[in-house]
């Protein structure tokens, strides 16, 4: 006799993987091209495991899809921030800056970034922090570590300060601004505010600046801030960035958390990430780390965010001690 079909709950993660994997390949090639590399290794992950589905679960995935894509993610204006900082993420700075200069020659930056940056800090460096910040969000990560650099160290923490708490710019300061570096700037409309992801910008600045200057100017920053400080840091370095954890530092971070939050954060980590963290302990440990990752049920994506968050939050402690170096920071090369 036939038996009713058991439905099955999906968390949230699995459900993306079910997604993705009922579109056509053409369709799924082209949503990949707008995720970051942390989240596809994590789609992987995910896809090579087992979990039991049915047709059921499938509707319901695409009900709950339905659902959230009718609630908008972000308020009216946002959006092209947010695409800046995926497009930043999946193709890095130096490309993703290009790509929009490309489409957006008309917009004053492209005109600005074509002036030296001693013509740029000759111009601002009589304006207040304030307006300084509003002009150094427009420009390229790059660009902008290259005028910083050219100021005086204590307008460098008091800019970066006030463009770390940017939110949106009236479009008419924009032009005034931008007008009084170069005029021959094209015009922009004046009605809605520009959005800025002011953290994203400093934290882009600061990855383009040696660790020595990185460590002054966030110094400086949390003697009036401490809590920006630890947003920065979050923002320029993620929990996939340990795989470029030199030498034995991997152990020191190890010893800095517990096994429980270890073996949580392990849930969603890229194959790289996970084989260096296996291979920084025992055998024996990294044995017992797998069999309780794989007896782990399912859990919240938020707790496994967490955990992985005070890893790196730990991690950051332990650079900023010196007790650890991480490949690629700052620009620098290690030997």
């Amino acid at each position: 006799m036939a038996t009713q079909t058991e439905t099955v709950e999906l968390d949230r993660p699995t459900q993306a993987v079910l997604l993705i994997m009922s579109l056509d390949e053409d369709t799924v090639s082209k949503v990949l091209r707008h995720m970051s590399p942390e989240d596809i290794r994590a789609l992987h992950s995910l896809a090579g495991r087992e979990y039991k589905t049915d047709s059921t679960s499938l509707a319901r995935t695409y009900r709950d899809f339905l659902l959230d894509a009718k609630t908008p993610i972000l308020p009216a204006g946002a959006g092209t921030a947010y695409i800046e900082r995926l497009a930043q993420r999946s193709l890095g700075s130096d490309k993703s800056r290009s790509l929009f200069r490309e489409t957006d020659h008309d917009k004053p930056y492209a005109s600005i970034e074509k002036r030296t940056p001693e013509e740029v800090v000759a111009v601002l460096e009589s304006e207040n922090p304030q307006v300084i910040a509003a002009i150094m969000a427009e420009l390229s990560p790059g660009y902008a570590a290259k005028v910083l650099a050219l100021m005086e160290s204590e307008n460098q923490s008091r800019v970066l300060a006030k463009m770390a708490t940017l939110e949106s710019i009236p479009n008419t300061t924009v032009t005034a601004l931008f007008s009084a570096v170069e005029d021959q700037l094209s015009e922009v409309d004046s009605g809605d505010d520009i959005q800025v992801d002011g953290i994203s910008r400093v934290a882009g600045i600061l990855s383009n600046m040696s660790i020595d200057e990185t460590e002054d100017l966030l110094t400086n920053i949390g003697d009036e801030d401490p809590g920006m400080v630890l947003r920065l840091r979050r923002a320029m370095f993620g929990f996939e960035d340990l795989a470029s954890v030199q030498g034995r530092g991997m152990q020191a971070v190890i010893k800095e958390i517990s096994n429980d939050q270890l073996v949580l954060a392990l849930k969603t980590a890229s194959d790289t990430l996970r084989d260096k963290i296996l291979s920084s302990v025992s055998s024996r440990a990294a044995e017992i780390l797998m069999d309780d990752l794989a007896a782990m049920g399912p859990v919240k994506l938020s707790e496994v965010e967490r955990a992985q968050q005070e890893i790196v939050d730990t991690a950051l402690r332990l650079e900023s001690e010196g007790a650890i170096v991480v490949a690629g920071r700052g620009g620098e090369e290690i030997v």
